[in-house]
């Protein structure tokens, strides 16, 4: 039986999209590096906001502890599965959204991140729902699957009304959501349903295909800290753009009541 899915990591498909758009795009001129143009093309900009937020939900669900089992990127066919959450609190299908630097709204089914409204409601509740169907071909009974929405640091997180049928919370409250959750499984259910999961005849088109993950990792660690010194160089060139201002401005301050002051 193939186990390749348990070497999957988190945020591997969107990494994949920023690595390969990164690998096709136009180098940047000398000029544009040192005013700090962002590396990104417009095709991996929203891979690569993706990927940062499935790799804050990835290590907070790999640091729950030994009674958790945790797999990423799992194929549901037309889609993937962010990542599959199995303890004693019962079986979640995860999706993460990268909020950082946004307010988030939650309004019944309603849900809007900056302003925008998005479909994650929906296809979070899909989500679970075709998880839980071929877990439960595989093991031959229901299986229960929670979809669980993890919204990434948000500068704010307002809940007007809870959505209907899946669980929202912010990152940083996902750990304790996780680990104070009432207890729905035994060990011996955790492992059983863990060992499923792992098959990839359990998944539609599972493949078996291997990934240098750690060359993965590797080159999109490159090119993060390429994002990064861009953004550092256009808060540096922001910066001493005000200070030039604000010199400019008390300098003409200065002048003036200079002038008035002499006559």
């Amino acid at each position: 039986m193939h186990r390749s899915l348990r070497e999957h990591v988190a945020g591997q498909t969107a990494m994949c999209a920023v690595v390969s758009a990164q690998a096709d795009a136009p180098p940047r001129s000398t000029f544009q590096r040192i005013i700090g143009v962002s590396p990104l093309t417009p095709e991996s900009r929203r891979s690569y906001r993706g990927a940062l937020g499935e790799l804050v939900v990835g290590d907070i669900l790999e640091n729950l502890g030994p009674v958790w089992d945790v797999l990423h990127d799992l194929p549901l066919g037309a889609r993937l599965l962010e990542h599959l959450v199995i303890g004693p609190a019962g079986v979640c299908a995860v999706r993460a959204v990268n909020a950082t630097d946004a307010d988030v709204v939650v309004d019944g089914d309603q849900f809007i991140v900056g302003g925008d409204p998005r479909s994650d409601i929906p296809e979070s509740i899909e989500d679970a729902s075709t998880t839980a169907r071929f877990l439960a071909t595989a093991a031959q009974s229901p299986v229960r699957v929670q979809p669980l929405l993890v919204v990434v640091d948000p500068t704010k997180l307002t809940v007007k009304r809870p959505a209907s049928g899946v669980r929202i919370v912010a990152s940083s409250d996902l750990h304790r959501f996780l680990a104070r959750a009432a207890r729905t499984l035994t060990g011996e259910d955790v492992a059983r349903i863990s060992d499923l999961a792992d098959l990839q005849s359990t998944w539609p088109s599972g493949g078996s295909d291997r990934l240098d993950t750690q060359k993965l990792h590797r080159d999109f660690t490159v090119i993060r800290a390429d994002v990064r010194t861009a953004l550092a160089r256009r808060i540096g060139w922001s910066a001493a753009g005000i200070g030039l201002l604000y010199g400019l401005v008390w300098g003409v301050i200065a002048t003036l009541v200079g002038t008035i002051m002499a006559s």
